[in-house]
C-alpha cells in the first residue's frame, strides 16, 4: 500500500507530487488556497516509506510507476495531475503511460535540463556523482536539537530567503521529525535518497514533453535556478498548444515563495479544463 496524504477540500480531484527533499505539508499554505475549490490528494513518494533503498533508483521513471500505482490502489480517473520539480515530471511520465488517468496537468518548475547538459550527463553518467549538488545533498546535516534550532539554522540561509516564517514553519514540521528517545528533530527526508535522484536527472524530457496529449500549465519563476531560460523556450517550442506562465520574484520553490500568486494561476487553469 503506498502511502497517501489528503488535504481535504471538495469537488473535482488533483492530485498532487511533491518535490525531491519537501515532503507534502511543505506546501500547506499554497494548498489551503486551493482545496476551498478542488479536492487535493496525493502519494507520498518513494524516499519517505520506510524501508526504500536509494540504489533501486536509476531512473525517474520508477516515480512515475509509483504514481500510476498509486492512482490504480485509489481508483482515481481523469484528475488534474500537478507537480513540482520531480512530482512535475513524475505525472508528465505517467499521464504519457497512462492517458486514461488525467485530464489535464499542472507543471510546476519541472527539472527539464538544456539538451547540452542531459547529453553530457549521458555521456558520462559516473560524474554525476561529483555534482555540488549530489555532493551538497550527501553533505546535509541530519540533526538539530529541535525543531527551533533548525527553523534559526534554516532562516539564514539562501534557499530558503524568500520563505515567509510560516512557510519556514511549514518545512521545518514537515521536512523533520522528533527522535523519540534524544528529542532531536531528524530529517525526515534521507539525504542519501535526495543525492540519488539529483544524481540521476530525467534524460529523455524533451522527447517525452510532445508525448503529452492533455491541455498542460507551465509555471516557472522568472528567478529560477532550475528551468533556465533556454529550456523555458525550448519547451514553448516543442509545445505552443500549453498555456505557459513566468511569475515574478520567485524561484523554483514557487509554492512556498509565493502560495497565493501561484494559486490563482493554477485556479484559473483547473477551472477552465474542468467547466
Amino acid at each position: 500500500m503506498i502511502p497517501r496524504f489528503d488535504f481535504g477540500g471538495q469537488g473535482e480531484v488533483i492530485h498532487f507530487a511533491h518535490a525531491n527533499a519537501y515532503p507534502p505539508g511543505c506546501y500547506r499554505l499554497f494548498m489551503n488556497q486551493l482545496t476551498p475549490h478542488f479536492q487535493v490528494v496525493g502519494l507520498q513518494q518513494r524516499p519517505l516509506w520506510p524501508h526504500t533503498n536509494p540504489q533501486e533508483m536509476t531512473t525517474w521513471r520508477l516515480f512515475a510507476d509509483d504514481l500510476i500505482h498509486f492512482m490504480d490502489q485509489e481508483g482515481l480517473r481523469q484528475v488534474i495531475g500537478m507537480g513540482h520539480s520531480l512530482g512535475a515530471v513524475a505525472t508528465m511520465m505517467a499521464a504519457i503511460t497512462r492517458p486514461d488517468l488525467f485530464k489535464a496537468l499542472v507543471m510546476i518548475e519541472p527539472v527539464f535540463l538544456p539538451p547540452h547538459i542531459l547529453e553530457l550527463s549521458a555521456a558520462n553518467p559516473e560524474a554525476m556523482a561529483f555534482l555540488p549538488l549530489v555532493q551538497s545533498a550527501l553533505r546535509r546535516r541530519t540533526r538539530w536539537q529541535s525543531r527551533e534550532a533548525a527553523f534559526t539554522r534554516f532562516r539564514d540561509k539562501a534557499v530558503f530567503a524568500r520563505f515567509s516564517d510560516e512557510a519556514l514553519w511549514d518545512y521545518v514540521n514537515h521536512a523533520t521529525r522528533i527522535d523519540e528517545e534524544s528529542g532531536e528533530a531528524v530529517l525526515a527526508f534521507p539525504r542519501e535518497w535526495e543525492a540519488q535522484i539529483y544524481a540521476h536527472p530525467p534524460l529523455t524530457v524533451w522527447e517525452d514533453v510532445t508525448k503529452v496529449t492533455q491541455p498542460v500549465l507551465a509555471v516557472r519563476g522568472a528567478e529560477t535556478d532550475t528551468v533556465t531560460e533556454e529550456a523555458w523556450q525550448l519547451w514553448q517550442e516543442k509545445c505552443p498548444e500549453a498555456t505557459f506562465v513566468e511569475l515574478p520574484d520567485t524561484g523554483h520553490m514557487i509554492p512556498m515563495e509565493r502560495p497565493s500568486v501561484l494559486a490563482e494561476v493554477v485556479l484559473s487553469f483547473c477551472r477552465e479544463v474542468s467547466g
